[in-house]
Order: structure tokens, then sequence, then C-alpha cells
């Protein structure tokens, strides 16, 4: 029954209240954040590092590949319109522990 793994893998990742700080976290809009084994209040550092970092590293589509508070992260796939906005989900996980994970899907105006 593989099955019902990919199901249980999904489900153990729990919503972040994030209610009011969607413009707070670093990107344009954060308007998710689900974690795994890490607090949801390490998890809004953990992403407002990343988009600060993305931000250095070349503005708002900038990148970055920096180990920050103990996690890598990187970006999905980014759809939207060009020169105005795009979509992407940051999923970021511990070096020491990968079983603590962070993600979140977010909209950057460019």
């Amino acid at each position: 029954m593989s099955g019902a793994s990919p199901t249980a893998h999904a489900a153990s990742f729990t919503p972040c209240n994030i209610s009011g700080k969607q413009q707070q976290l670093g990107a344009s809009y954060v308007t998710s954040l689900t974690v795994q084994g890490v607090s949801c209040a390490k998890a809004e550092k953990v992403i407002k590092a990343y988009h600060q970092c993305r931000h250095q590293g070349g503005g708002a589509a900038g990148t970055c590949g920096a180990t920050l508070l103990g996690f890598k992260c990187k970006d999905g796939k980014r759809t939207g319109v060009p020169n105005v906005q795009y979509n992407a989900t940051a999923k970021c996980h511990k070096v020491s522990n990968p079983s603590k994970r962070v993600k979140s899907r977010y909209t950057q105006n460019t």
C-alpha cells in the first residue's frame, strides 16, 4: 500500500496562521506557510531571512543559495506576469536535520 505514503507525507505539514503578516515576511505577499518539525515562529524567521537574501541576490527576481538560520531554501517554478509579478513556492529544510521543513507560497511584485 505505498499509495498511502504521499498522502501521509503531505498531511505531516502543519499550516501556520500568518493572518495580518502576509506583507511582513519579506516578499510582496506570503500567502501560505506550512511546517514540519519546526515552530511557526521559527518558520517566519526562516522565510523572512530567505526573502531578504533573495532581494540582496538580485532584487525582486533574485535567488538565494545561502544557509539561513541553519536552513537551505530554494524556489519552485515561478509563474506570473513578466515584469509585473510572479508566484512561487519556497521550500526549506534544516541542513542538520532534513526532516525539519518549511514550505511557503508567495507573490513577489517586480
